[in-house]
């Protein structure tokens, strides 16, 4: 398997082997909006531990990217008047907080952070695996985030199977973090979120 692959360049054979990466219990970087993640898939305990020793991470949780709402619903309690926040922010530069159902070994612990980004290669990958993808930011813990490919640390690339170079992330700054369980914003980001 190639290494480094240019979205831009190959989008087919980026789109191949990151989704062959998470079926075969892989870990690769990859692009979002927002910034550059680090993931494999969700439901491997082995992946989830692998990515917490690259990045020096403790058992701080770690978020999942789906594909769509049916995919959230799936993997986390929605109350019915949460689903309006869901439905008027999503897909977008926000990471939701809500209660976990089981099965999802990258968060400890009864929520979970769930994001439906606007970049749709990722949320591609998801939908083409059947597979929630671990989402936490391409760095080692306490390092700031990467929003183009070129400033990820080449020690980080050495360390995972597969790497996608997407460019520069959209929005340049991180996702709003949101919690729809006891609806406070944990972190303003890229997103504007109205309570």
């Amino acid at each position: 398997m190639k290494k480094i692959i240019s979205l831009h360049d190959d989008y087919q054979l980026a789109l191949e082997s990151a989704t062959k990466a998470v079926l075969d219990g892989k870990v690769f970087i990859y692009p979002t909006d927002t910034v550059y993640g680090i993931g494999g898939n969700a439901l491997d305990e082995e992946v989830c531990e692998r990515i917490r020793e690259i990045k020096k991470r403790d058992v701080k949780p770690f978020s999942i990217i789906v594909s769509d709402f049916s995919m959230l619903r799936k993997y986390c309690e929605v109350p019915e008047d949460r689903m309006r926040y869901l439905f008027q922010y999503l897909p977008g530069p926000y990471t939701f907080i809500l209660v976990k159902k089981a099965g999802i070994l990258a968060c400890p612990g009864g929520r979970i952070g769930v994001r439906v980004p606007m970049h749709s290669f990722i949320r591609k990958v998801a939908g083409d695996t059947g597979l929630p993808i671990l989402g936490t930011s391409a760095n080692i813990s306490g390092k700031g985030p990467a929003f183009s490919f070129k400033k990820i640390s080449k020690a980080l690339i050495k360390q995972v199977d597969l790497a996608i170079d997407g460019g520069d992330t959209y929005y340049k700054q991180e996702s709003t973090v949101v919690d729809l369980v006891d609806m406070e914003i944990k972190r303003e980001g890229a997103g504007k979120f109205h309570l």
